[in-house]
C-alpha cells in the first residue's frame, strides 16, 4: 500500500495525492483524446456535417458553460481560504454540479422528445457520447466534491488540503472537455 503522505516525495518531488492526479489526468486525456479523434475522422469523412444549430440549444450549452467555469472558479479559490469558508465553497460548488446536471437532463430530454436520438446520424451519436461520458465526470467529481467536504474531520486538514488542490485540477480539465465540447457541437 502507498503511503498517503502531505510531503514531497524525494524521487518525485511532488507528494502522492499531486503524483496520483497527474497520473489519473493523464489517462484521461488518452481517453477524451481518443474520442475527440474519432469525432474528428468521423467528420471530416462524412459528406455532410449538421450545424449543432439544427439540434442543439445554444442557449442551455452557454448557461451550461457559464455554470461550470463558475464552480471550478469557486473550487479553486477554496484552495486558497481557510477550512470553513472553503468547505462553503465546495458545497456551493455542489450545487452547481447539480445544476449543470439539472440543464443536461432538460437538454437531453428535450433532444430525445424531438426524436434527436444517437441512431439518427453520427453528429449525434458523438454528441451524446462525449456529452454523456463527460457529465459521468461531472457526476464523479460531486462525489468527489462531498468527499472532500468532510475531510477535515475525517483525516485533518493538511490531506484535505491535498485532496482540494488534486480536486481543483480534475475540474481544470473537466472544463477544458466541456469547452472542446461546446465547440464542436454548440458552435459547430
Amino acid at each position: 500500500m502507498i503511503p498517503y503522505t502531505t510531503t514531497a516525495r524525494a524521487d518525485t518531488g511532488v507528494s502522492n495525492v499531486t503524483l496520483g492526479i497527474w497520473l489519473f489526468l493523464a489517462s484521461e486525456v488518452m481517453l477524451f483524446g481518443a474520442l475527440f479523434s474519432s469525432y474528428a475522422l468521423l467528420r471530416v469523412s462524412a459528406p455532410a456535417w449538421p450545424a449543432g444549430s439544427q439540434y442543439l440549444s445554444l442557449p442551455i450549452g452557454a448557461a451550461n458553460t457559464a455554470v461550470l467555469m463558475l464552480m471550478t472558479g469557486l473550487f479553486w479559490r477554496a484552495r486558497s481560504v481557510p477550512w470553513p469558508a472553503a468547505r462553503r465553497l465546495i458545497l456551493v460548488s455542489c450545487a452547481l454540479a447539480l445544476v449543470f446536471l439539472g440543464f443536461k437532463s432538460l437538454e437531453y430530454s428535450s433532444e430525445i422528445r424531438r426524436g434527436f436520438l444517437p441512431a439518427v446520424n453520427t453528429f449525434l451519436a458523438t454528441y451524446f457520447t462525449l456529452t454523456g461520458l463527460h457529465a459521468l465526470h461531472v457526476i464523479g467529481g460531486l462525489g468527489a466534491n462531498l468527499w472532500a467536504a468532510t475531510g477535515v474531520a475525517r483525516v485533518g486538514p493538511e490531506m484535505t488540503a491535498g485532496r482540494v488542490r488534486a480536486l481543483s485540477l480534475y475540474w481544470a480539465f473537466v472544463d477544458l472537455v466541456w469547452l472542446i465540447i461546446f465547440v464542436l457541437f454548440y458552435l459547430s
